[in-house]
């Protein structure tokens, strides 16, 4: 996420801001301050409010929007934000959302496009679970709220819709280029792939005041959540007589516990079939184009 759109010598009077990590600090001569991070839809910048009573940090712990007073001053060549006074301010869904980067695509006709994509599929097995996905309201909502990141790329609300859409869409056009090839991608698997690929996110992230990682985010993580979540759906499949193929299961499993190519990334699995690997550098590339400078 870029920095706040602030520059030195700027003043903030009675401006709301998502408070983003609020911490108590000790100055060097011992007094307490309040450091964190204050964010709007332009991005985010340090706080430090340098005459703090600490009694007050619980209530604003608590709050996830604050209305901000002080001066912007530079520091280390960043913006920095030096409070005069900050205040809990109860903030309404629509007031968060105003201060949460969006997404510049329009949601309902990118989740059309994600569905007409799904719709192509006709693998038995693969053409149930993306029902199924898509039969979960709940699980699609945030889908289309959650962002993909927390700061690197398509950090912003719908972020992982817009992400998840263009790398089907990449997915789609490679499995037509290669399609006469000596070596032709399985077109529904990789699509399929493209979808639950980062799915987990919905469950890694929270968007109530910024961008953070929940506790199964910080404890278990997308990628390995993700491919729970394949497993969950097959069986909810094979429960109502639906037609599941253990292998293909596993193919798709594989190609989310390996999307991120190695270990040090994060994957959990190396990419071993040609699925796997096309579906790693798909989303790298995406996810390169798009990071948040």
């Amino acid at each position: 996420m870029s920095e706040v759109v602030l520059q030195a010598g700027d003043t903030i009077r009675s401006e709301l801001f998502l408070l983003i990590n609020p911490q108590m600090g000790t100055s060097r001569g011992g007094a307490p301050y309040l450091r964190c991070l204050l964010g709007n839809r332009a991005g985010r910048a340090a706080g430090r409010c340098w005459s703090f009573d600490a009694a007050r940090m619980q209530l604003l712990e608590d709050a996830p929007v604050v209305r901000v007073d002080g001066e912007v001053v530079e520091w280390q060549g960043k913006p920095q934000i030096n409070i005069e006074s900050v205040e809990a301010v109860e903030a309404d869904a629509e007031t968060l959302a105003s201060l949460l980067p969006q997404t510049s695509g329009n949601v309902p006709t990118m989740f059309r496009q994600v569905r007409s994509l799904l719709d192509t599929i006709t693998e038995p097995t693969l053409k149930a679970l993306a029902e199924a996905f898509l039969d979960d309201q709940p699980l699609m909502d945030r889908f289309c709220q959650s962002p993909a990141g927390v700061s690197m790329h398509h950090a912003c609300i719908g972020g992982l819709l817009e992400h998840t859409l263009s790398v089907m869409q990449l997915a789609a056009a490679t499995v037509e280029h290669y399609q006469s090839s000596d070596t032709p991608l399985q077109g529904d698997l990789l699509l399929m792939g493209a979808f639950v690929h980062d799915l987990g996110k919905t469950d890694e992230l929270d968007w109530s005041r910024g961008f953070t990682y929940t506790t199964d985010g910080k404890l278990v993580g997308h990628i390995v959540r993700g491919s729970i979540m394949i497993e969950d759906k097959a069986g909810e499949v094979a429960m109502t007589g639906g037609e599941i193929d253990e292998d293909i299961v596993r193919h798709l499993q594989h190609l989310v516990l390996s999307h991120h190519e190695r270990p040090e990334y994060g994957a959990a699995r190396e990419p071993s079939t040609p699925e796997a690997h096309t579906l790693a550098m798909l989303d790298r590339l995406d996810a390169t184009l798009h990071l948040n400078r």
